[in-house]
């Protein structure tokens, strides 16, 4: 090994420097003023000379000196090779032969090449393949990592980079570069892909359920990117078992992406193939990655409704017989008649449901024109209302009347699932001789329970011509958190129009309100078209969490319903049967992954028995199995259910390749970056590359354990000699 150059390099900073060397002159001043007063006496000279030694290192070692060595030995080199093996190298975007192949596909064929073969005659390569095996989770491109396992390669010559380039780490990769850079090693890049995408329309992402409800709508979000020149207007279908059931049009603009939903209400029940797919395009490069299949199982099931009332309304008569006539739906009636008791016959109660049994078996409930009292509901009755809107996810409709009932719901344990405020001061409403219409506000447009028709065009024209209604509830706005679908057309007050069908969300459940007794109206001249279509919507929505996360033994409820990473999830367990009345909690809970890591969060029981609650925070996006489990052993679960942990994953396919950061990577340590097409020419310099390996050696004097010896012997001499004299 020979030496090329050596020099002193002091890490300390410029003011540092200064500062030392103005104290250091002082110190000499001084030190020369008091050998005058002696007269330059030896034994003082000796004294102030070792002090003086001993002050000059210690300023040394405060300006922290280290010796830079470079060396050259000439053995043989090695080439580290970082070869991309990520998810963004599945973009397929290289056209070669007339065909187009993904990134990852054209760098196996490089490496399978034989210039490739040439380059690992002629130099000794060390292949680091960089992919997800650190980070499963978040799947990201690490080149600080990749980086610092070459740096660690002895002998080594140079990097070689095999990329797109697309670095999305959280580890910053220059401190690794800036070392390369230091050692004298030169990093080659060769991008892998294009710097823009490919004309084409992709099928970005479709959100499937693992299984749906027999005649219930199911609607399927997805995403559509646009990739070619200019906008174009596209058509995405839905197919079930190859038979188109549903579509829907819009326009994408150029380079951006679009999102949508489709609607479809399976009639059979057992397992379909779903397909979603984007009429392809006749300028568009692919049209491979235009749809998306999965098998959804439809699963058959019976929605339990309750409705209570203090008259027979026509608004009720009506929703009675058009529930009644849904094979999927069973209707039970509680009628409080005024003066005259509970009305008794076939489909009615003799009373509020009294066990938690009893009443739990309700997937949603129609609260007419009832109150506290009066011989009607009491409070435990509405508390168990509450507790089965909160806790096991039902839902509640509030239907008011003109008696003025649900005024004295206020101060009761439903008052807070109320999604309005009532006016106290007019209790029986507001009734007029002329006919008043609903309209629907923005987001009433695309809400799933209005609509009437799968046009959007058509379903606004079909809501502005329905009949209208002669009374409308005691209403002054809507709660906070509350959605307004529709408000009255025409009056107002100070919050702005009276809101008369408005829903929000309680606890695991879904609470709507209907501020008019008008909707048996709606089938004049059509019959049962948009009454019942309005109304089985409605059911179907509020039933839909307790039938798609549960059976007859327990329920479980999300929320949020679409949980992202990192976001607390609130998992609320409902119960039936004997477990139910235990006093402890009846079950372990076991949270699996998709990647099989699993947790078992802390469980606690809620009021009323039978609920039970646990928290849990997601890590990473994916597919989440919820099991419950015997509490004394047993790794079988005897129920079970699952649902998507949303979030944003770093490593992407089809992103354009980033050229900036590899030409950077190239830059700062003395190599090179070539497009793919210049590759082969790239490996054949590098078999020239010189075999002399060039070594920086950094010696740290400043930490040297000579340098401190010497300091504290120095101070020390001097202490023992001025001891020596009494000087001290």
């Amino acid at each position: 090994m020979s030496v090329v150059d050596s020099q002193w390099i002091f890490n300390s900073s410029g003011v540092m420097i200064t500062a030392g060397i103005l104290c250091f002159l002082l110190y000499l001043i001084i030190s020369v003023y008091h050998l005058k007063q002696v007269h330059f006496s030896r034994y003082r000279l000796l004294t102030e000379t070792i002090k003086f030694l001993g002050a000059l290192l210690l300023l040394f070692t405060l300006f922290q000196p280290e010796r830079h060595t470079r060396s050259v030995r000439n053995e043989n080199a090695r080439i580290a090779v970082i070869a991309d093996a990520t998810d963004s190298m599945d973009t397929r975007d290289i056209k070669s032969g007339g065909q187009v192949m993904s990134r990852k596909e054209w760098l196996n064929a490089l490496m399978e090449s034989e210039a490739w073969s040439a380059l690992g005659d002629a130099v000794q390569l060390e292949v680091i393949e960089m992919g997800h095996a650190d980070k499963p989770d978040f799947k990201e491109t690490n080149f600080q990592a990749s980086l610092a396992a070459a740096r660690a390669i002895e002998q080594l010559a140079g990097v070689l980079v095999l990329s797109d380039g697309l670095h999305n780490a959280v580890e910053a990769p220059l401190p690794e570069i800036l070392r390369l850079a230091e050692a004298d090693i030169p990093v080659y890049a060769v991008e892998i892909g294009e710097e823009t995408r490919l004309p084409d329309l992709i099928l970005d992402d479709v959100n499937y359920p693992s299984y749906s409800i027999m005649n219930e709508a199911l609607v399927l979000p997805y995403k559509v990117s646009n990739t070619l020149e200019d906008d174009v207007p596209v058509r995405v279908v839905l197919l079930a078992n190859g038979i188109e059931v549903a579509s829907q049009e819009l326009t994408i603009p150029s380079g951006l992406n679009k999102e949508g939903a489709l609607r479809w209400t399976p009639r059979n029940e057992g397992p379909v193939e779903l397909t979603v797919e984007v009429e392809s395009h006749p300028f568009e490069e692919f049209i491979d990655n235009n749809r998306m299949v999965a098998e959804v199982d439809i699963r058959k099931t019976l929605i339990r409704v309750l409705i209570i009332d203090s008259l027979p309304r026509w608004e009720i008569r009506y929703l009675r017989n058009a529930l009644n006539r849904d094979p999927g739906v069973h209707v039970d009636t509680l009628l409080y008649l005024p003066e005259l008791g509970i009305q008794s016959g076939p489909g009615y109660l003799d009373g509020f449901p009294q066990s938690r049994d009893a009443w739990s078996q309700y997937d949603v409930v129609f609260l007419g024109d009832v109150g506290l009292g009066n011989h009607e509901l009491s409070q435990e009755n509405l508390r168990a209302l509450e507790l089965l809107v909160r806790e096991q996810g039902s839902g509640l409709v509030f239907l008011p009347g003109a008696r003025g009932g649900q005024l004295r719901l206020l101060n009761t344990a439903v008052e807070g699932l109320l999604p309005v405020e009532y006016d106290t001061a007019l209790p029986h409403g507001v009734g007029m001789n002329l006919e008043m219409r609903m309209e629907l506000t923005r987001e009433g447009r695309d809400h799933l329970l209005t609509q009437l028709s799968s046009s959007p065009a058509r379903n606004l024209q079909i809501w502005r011509k329905l009949p209208g209604f002669y009374w409308y509830a005691p209403v002054t706005r809507a709660r906070v958190g509350s959605e307004v679908l529709a408000t009255h057309n025409s009056r107002r007050n100070d919050n702005g129009r009276i809101p008369l069908l408005v829903t929000r969300d309680a606890g695991t459940g879904h609470v709507l309100f209907m501020g008019t007794d008008g909707a048996w109206r709606w089938r004049r001249g059509v019959e049962d078209l948009y009454h019942y279509r309005f109304w089985g919507q409605v059911v179907r929505w509020m039933a839909h969490k307790r039938h798609m996360f549960g059976d007859e033994g327990a329920r479980l409820f999300i929320q949020p319903e679409r949980p992202e990473v990192g976001q607390d999830v609130t998992m609320t367990l409902s119960l039936r049967g004997a477990m139910a009345l235990s006093e402890e909690v009846p079950f372990r809970l076991r949270v699996v992954n998709e990647r099989g890591e699993v947790v078992s969060p802390s469980v606690t029981s809620l009021e009323g028995g039978g609920s039970y609650q646990a928290h849990w925070v997601p890590e990473g996006p994916g597919k989440v199995q919820v099991e419950l489990l015997d509490i004394d052993g047993g790794d079988v679960p005897w129920f079970s259910s699952e649902f998507m942990v949303e979030g944003d994953i770093p490593e992407k396919v089809g992103l354009p390749s980033q050229p900036v950061f590899l030409q950077e990577l190239a830059q700062i340590t003395g190599g090179e970056r070539v497009m793919r097409e210049d590759a082969v020419a790239l490996l054949e310099r590098l078999e020239r590359l010189p075999r002399e390996q060039k070594v920086l050696t950094v010696k740290r004097i400043w930490q040297h354990p000579l340098w401190v010896i010497s300091l504290f012997s120095f101070f020390g001499i001097y202490w023992i000699l001025r001891k020596r004299q009494g000087w001290i």
